[in-house]
């Protein structure tokens, strides 16, 4: 598995924040926490827990792997890429376990030809 370079995903929640027009400090409000903490966080001087990488996700509307995927040395996903793995992960959890199973079974046969 790759490492995960976490100064590029800080620099990625800060991107994502950014863009929605969301302060630091009303990401430090909605957690609870202190903006130099948030700060900390989006430039890699303090270490990203999972309840704010839940946070920026749910936040910004984009899964946990689009804020990680910016730290792993893989190449990037285009919007409209995210955008299907998010669709498809929605439509996915509706599913039991077991016709989970049978798609990713169906899904690697079809990937196979």
């Amino acid at each position: 598995m790759n490492e995960v370079d976490f100064s590029k995903v800080g620099l990625k929640m800060k991107q994502l924040r950014s863009e929605r027009g969301i302060t630091q400090e009303q990401v430090a409000k909605d957690l609870n926490c202190t903006v130099p903490f948030v700060s900390n966080v989006e430039n890699n001087r303090a270490k990203l827990n999972l309840r704010v990488l839940l946070y920026y996700s749910k936040l910004c509307n984009v899964s946990v792997d689009t804020i990680l995927d910016a730290g792993r040395d893989i190449p990037p996903l285009d919007e409209k890429e995210h955008q299907l793995n998010d669709e498809m992960l929605n439509v996915f959890r509706g599913f039991s376990v077991t016709a989970k199973e049978k798609i990713i079974k169906m899904l690697r046969i079809w990937q196979e030809k």
